[in-house]
């Protein structure tokens, strides 16, 4: 049986995109050796999947499907820089999301719907970021970067839809192809 790498998202808009482009520009002459995501590549993730089975992928769709009935869109402010594992020891360097509160019952909204169509999801805790780099080997302690950058809007996002990806891998990078997207606020949609 065939499978694809799938993960459920956030799209990002182009004006977002463009922001987010604009400060990875800043940031390289400050940090050396980061492998910087491609912005039009970049989306908020809500549950990677990985390899999935065409049987799988149709009960996330039906799980998809019935999130919007119990959650209406809402406003994010993409802002902040941070680090996983942290700013001392970075290994990813990602951008912060305000409200929290609505991304994660977002998240849990998808999680109650996924189980409940039997597909098993990531068992480690949600922590909503935007990835924007990854670093090539170890840098120098980030938190006087992150600092500086802490209170600095990138840009904003409306969550209005989420998008069901499948994920291609190829050598000049990934590729994304939406498999089903669908509107919070729009009551007829599934296309």
């Amino acid at each position: 049986m065939s499978s694809v790498r799938a993960f459920l998202a956030i799209p990002l808009t182009r004006q977002l995109q463009e922001s987010i482009r604009s400060l990875q520009t800043s940031l390289q002459p400050r940090i050396q050796g980061v492998r910087w995501t491609r912005p039009e590549n970049m989306h908020l993730t809500l549950n990677f999947f990985g390899d999935t089975t065409q049987e799988s992928l149709e009960k996330i769709k039906v799980s998809v499907l019935s999130v919007k009935g119990c959650q209406r869109s809402f406003p994010l402010e993409v802002q902040g820089l941070g680090a996983f594992p942290s700013q001392h020891r970075p290994r990813v360097i990602w951008l912060d999301l305000e409200p929290k509160e609505q991304l994660r019952r977002l998240h849990g909204n998808c999680l109650r719907a996924l189980h409940a169509v039997g597909v098993a999801t990531e068992s480690r805790p949600y922590s909503p970021h935007l990835t924007i780099g990854r670093l090539r080997q170890q840098q120098p302690d980030l938190t006087d970067l992150c600092n500086s950058v802490a209170q600095n809007l990138i840009g904003q996002l409306r969550v209005d839809r989420l998008v069901l990806f499948e994920s291609r891998l190829h050598p000049g990078g990934a590729e994304h192809i939406p498999l089903l997207t669908v509107k919070l606020d729009d009551e007829n949609s599934n296309s």
